[in-house]
């Protein structure tokens, strides 16, 4: 945008200078060239709006055909398991031809514009050294006035090509960005309310009142949804697969606004403090956790910034993940890649883990925390994680039952909806879909009441 400025600056300058001076050498020639001026401008301008939707269409093709790449490139392993390679390229392969059709298109346009342009700048210049050849026959001009008039055209004919090319690659740039553009127009769905206070928590008492929520028009995640968890205890929540028990924490992290009720900590409605404050209360270790393409000292220390390297040490072998750390070439300095690729995903859970224990927030959240662990691993992360949970409130994910057999209370979920609520030695005497779980996972060996 700067280069424009400093090149349409000039260029009015410049063309304001040269009228006055035809004007003063004869009107003719100054009213010629500045209805000329006028005529130039806003063809430039209405083909310039012209061409400008042929080049949000390829700049829309350019963005399609790096999602297809991108798309095939980061499901490699599927695309190889299932011999996509043929499939994935003719796919590819189709997304440049829609670029270059796109593309080919808006150049077209760009080029009339450049051939009107050529023509009205030849076109001036004829009629001007026309008009001055006859005024010179009258005896009104001078020689002298040709060579004049001839190289303020020339000098005027560049500077107005040279903005011109500005203006097309201003042009181009809000084509290319107007995608973003419109991303970053859409408002933040949860943001913090007017006045909104710190959260600061005390018991870590957490209820939810009547709470409604659908990620869909139509497709009701939870209805109704009441829940008290005193502060200090642990609670497990079971159940079959979209049941709503990941819902229930997102809820209580605030990435998402209810429909209808509301969710309390320590009587604080989450609504009206601040999200920073909220989340810094909460500790959430994700079912497949993502790391920066950064050190483990610096994907550990991400749950406390300020924390001293010994303590992210300290939190490392809480998780048992120094163990592993210490055998790699750069040890707490090796860098994980983008989204922790070059980690197990037993390894990345365990940083994740290590992670929580070093934020020692006062609500922890474990969602199928242990999920990517073998047996051995998963047995020495439980020990953590106890120490972890002692005086917090803890809400724990799970499908594999023998994780939360020591929970406080265990909650089954069902359709968005309560159907058990106790402890693990109440539950399997109970007909109902936790005994079943239960029998399921544990191969049968309870016998039926």
């Amino acid at each position: 945008m700067d280069a424009v400025v400093f090149q349409l600056y000039p260029v009015l300058l410049l063309a304001v200078g040269i009228v006055y001076v035809l004007f003063s050498r004869n009107p003719i020639l100054g009213a010629g060239l500045l209805i000329w001026l006028i005529v130039f401008t806003t063809l430039q301008l209405i083909l310039i709006r012209t061409i400008h939707p042929y080049r949000l269409k390829a700049a829309g093709e350019d963005s399609k055909m790096t999602g297809v790449l991108s798309d095939s490139l980061s499901n490699q392993a599927t695309v190889t398991l299932f011999s996509g390679v043929p499939y994935e390229r003719q796919r590819f392969a189709g997304a440049v031809e829609r670029l270059k059709t796109a593309q080919y298109r808006a150049w077209k346009y760009d080029d009339n514009i450049w051939a009107v342009q050529g023509f009205l700048i030849v076109f001036v210049n004829a009629a001007l050294l026309f008009i001055a050849l006859a005024l010179w026959k009258r005896g009104l001009l001078t020689v002298g006035d040709f060579i004049l008039i001839q190289a303020y055209l020339l000098t005027l004919f560049e500077r107005l090509v040279q903005a011109g090319r500005e203006m097309r690659h201003v042009f181009n740039a809000v084509a290319e960005a107007t995608e973003m553009a419109e991303v970053l127009r859409i408002p933040h769905e949860v943001r913090d309310a007017p006045g909104a206070l710190p959260l600061v928590v005390g018991k870590g008492e957490i209820r939810f009142r009547d709470v409604t929520f659908n990620y869909q028009e139509g497709n009701v995640a939870l209805q109704k949804f009441n829940l008290h968890i005193t502060g200090g205890e642990r609670v497990a929540f079971v159940g079959p697969s979209g049941a709503g028990k990941t819902t229930v924490t997102k809820l209580l992290l605030r990435f998402y606004d209810v429909n209808d009720g509301n969710i309390e900590i320590d009587g604080y409605d989450i609504a009206n403090v601040t999200l920073e404050s909220l989340r810094e209360a909460i500790a959430f270790v994700p079912q497949d956790p993502v790391l920066f393409h950064r050190s483990l000292l610096e994907n550990i220390r991400y749950g406390r910034r300020d924390a001293t390297e010994n303590e992210v040490i300290e939190a490392a072998k809480k998780a048992h993940c120094h163990e592993f750390i210490t055998t790699l070439p750069k040890g707490y300095g090796t860098f994980v890649g983008e989204r922790g690729v070059k980690l197990s995903g037993g390894e990345r859970q365990r940083i994740a883990i290590a992670r929580a224990i070093l934020k020692n927030a006062p609500i922890l959240v474990l969602d199928e925390a242990t999920s990517s662990l073998d047996s051995e691993s998963e047995a020495l992360i439980q020990d953590a994680l106890e120490t972890l949970m002692k005086g917090k409130t803890v809400i724990v994910i799970a499908h594999r039952l023998s994780t939360v057999m020591k929970m406080d209370r265990i909650i089954v979920l069902e359709d968005g909806r309560i159907t058990a609520d106790g402890r693990h030695e109440e539950l399997i005497t109970q007909d109902g879909r936790y005994r079943t779980l239960w029998n399921i996972q544990a191969g049968g060996f309870l016998t039926d009441n």
